[in-house]
């Protein structure tokens, strides 16, 4: 079924059910509302009333196209906590002609990083009202995708395009911007033979007086026209295409964890399609009306056409360098891989807090496949130095073959009193923001793929290719396969995963203080069925997942 929901959600994404959906009085009909609302809030956005879904192999794939709009006003909320083990904190700030209004929501409605607990249901039916499904989810107001609704607002969303976080992520923003409106997250599936469905989506009443939505505008219903997607596409060749080994990298979490979708979203909205891609160059195209505009909290937007700097070993002023932090280890397992090799599998996150964001240019040195890697300091927007800072080499190795940076991190399995057991397979990275950890350091990035600083991994042929690391953003990775530990030789018992970013200390930045740590680790079982116990970290039990 994944390769089907991907096929829906691509035909979906592009064009399938576009149209934003009819704000509605009841849950029976939608009705047409006004191109403009006349009292400032948080409304459904008007569209059309029929919206088409994809039949594939006996299920049909279905997305409501519901927009919630924000007229006259921003809608701003953030969600923080000190640590992990902490409950999220969740606020929303209403800004209207520059005065902010801010109130707490209750804990009752808050789904951690994830937005508002049980804030959307979607249930579907046929025409003479059989219920065929129904399944009530978090509500998040950022979605991947935006339209504008209202020509007063700003020429850009500022927000970020997804709800969620890993275990350690701090703090993230989400909103919806004054004329804008943000799609809500409605897609489902159902196993049925109906040609034709209705769907309605609600907005739980707890949710829906905190936004201060009207009662009579929390429901909207709609007519589902359903069509072969294989009469659109070849499904055979799509699905064989689909099926194939999974992309290298960007695997932040497990199956079934609930922020894994909103990560996804992310991913997609990285200017990444996925680690493995043989070409990672972002379509973002520089919006010239904003580029000064640095009230979103993000000032990195590069000065167009501004001249380059002269390579120097100078000292950079210390408000033009990042601070790379490791985040612990987490999501942590054992598999046996294809060649029969006992590994420790873990997910790995390095960060940037800022101030400054982490820039990494690659120029190919002559016809070989080799990089001379230089870090570029900007302030204010504007490029002011350079220094060469290592290597980039091509990588071909299915689910690669592009460019990675060899000097930014190292992951080894040590004893419990740091001795060197084993080291990851993993030496190189190709890096880019794939999850938010604090996003209200100074100098956050709310909308990385807005900045103009777009990372890309480069094919063969590149002769030149830039990483980014936005400030308030991490770079995740899956160790799996022959980039997890090997266990061959590992006995049983306690040990310690070691993350250092940095290692060779040939990044400029902040502090190094905070650049390695450890999680621990308890081995045990026998060749082909190894185990793992996981410890607590902060009191915070990671290796849990949540199924919705």
């Amino acid at each position: 079924m994944g390769v089907a929901a991907v096929l829906a959600l691509g035909l979906l994404g592009e064009g399938g059910a576009t149209n934003a959906a009819s704000a509605a009085t009841t849950e029976s009909a939608a009705t047409a509302a006004p191109t403009t609302a006349k009292k400032p809030g948080l409304r459904f956005a008007p569209a059309s009333r029929t919206v088409q879904a994809y039949a594939y192999d006996g299920y049909v794939y279905l997305d409501s196209a519901v927009w919630l709009a924000a007229y006259g006003e921003t809608h701003e909320f953030w969600a923080k906590r000190n640590k992990a083990s902490d409950p999220v904190s969740l606020t929303r700030t209403v800004i209207r002609d520059g005065k902010r209004t801010t109130t707490k929501a209750p804990a009752a409605i808050v789904d951690g990083l994830n937005g508002f607990k049980d804030g959307l249901t979607v249930r579907v039916r046929t025409p003479k009202g059989k219920i065929l499904a129904k399944d009530t989810r978090s509500l998040c107001l950022s979605g991947s995708d935006r339209q504008r609704v209202e020509p007063t607002g700003r020429t850009e969303p500022v927000y970020p395009s997804f709800c969620g976080g890993s275990w350690f992520t701090k703090s993230s923003v989400s909103g919806v911007e004054q004329g804008w409106a943000t799609k809500l997250d409605a897609f489902f599936e159902v196993e049925t033979k109906q040609k034709t469905l209705v769907m309605t989506v609600i907005i739980s009443d707890p949710v829906a007086d905190f936004l201060g939505l009207p009662a009579k505008g929390r429901a909207v219903t709609q007519r589902v026209e359903i069509v072969d997607e294989c009469e659109i596409w070849d499904c055979g060749e799509i699905g064989e295409e689909l099926m194939g080994a999974p992309a290298e990298g960007f695997s932040s979490l497990q199956d079934g964890d609930p922020v894994s979708v909103r990560a996804e979203s992310l991913r997609a909205q990285s200017g990444h399609a996925g680690h493995g891609a043989t070409s990672t160059g972002s379509e973002h195209r520089t919006n010239l009306f904003s580029l000064g505009d640095a009230a979103h909290a993000g000032g990195d937007h590069p000065a167009l056409g501004q001249r380059g700097s002269t390579p120097s070993n100078s000292e950079p002023a210390k408000d033009t360098l990042p601070d790379l932090v490791s985040a612990p280890a987490w999501q942590i397992g054992t598999e046996v891989d294809e060649d029969g090799t006992d590994r420790l599998t873990f997910n790995a996150n390095e960060w940037n807090a800022g101030p400054a964001p982490l820039v990494v240019e690659g120029y190919r040195r002559g016809a070989g496949e080799l990089m001379d890697a230089y870090q570029f300091f900007y302030q204010d927007g504007k490029e002011v130095g350079s220094t060469k800072t290592g290597t980039m080499e091509y990588h071909q190795a299915p689910e690669h073959n592009h460019w990675h940076f060899l000097d930014f991190a190292s992951y080894e399995l040590v004893t419990t009193k740091g001795k060197p057991v084993t080291p990851s397979g993993k030496q190189s990275w190709c890096l880019a923001p794939t999850d938010p950890v604090d996003l209200s350091v100074p100098g956050a990035v709310w909308r990385p793929e807005a900045t103009g600083l777009d990372s890309t991994c480069g094919d063969r042929s590149a002769i030149w290719l830039r990483e980014v690391l936005p400030v308030g953003w991490g770079d995740t990775y899956n160790q799996s396969q022959t980039q997890a530990f090997d266990l061959t030789k590992v006995k049983n018992g306690t040990y310690q995963i070691k993350i250092t970013v940095n290692p060779n200390g040939a990044l400029h930045e902040q502090t190094m203080s905070n650049n390695v740590s450890y999680r621990t680790v308890v081995l045990g079982g026998k060749p082909g069925k190894r185990t793992v116990k996981v410890p607590p970290y902060e009191g915070v039990d990671t290796e849990v997942v949540t199924e919705r």
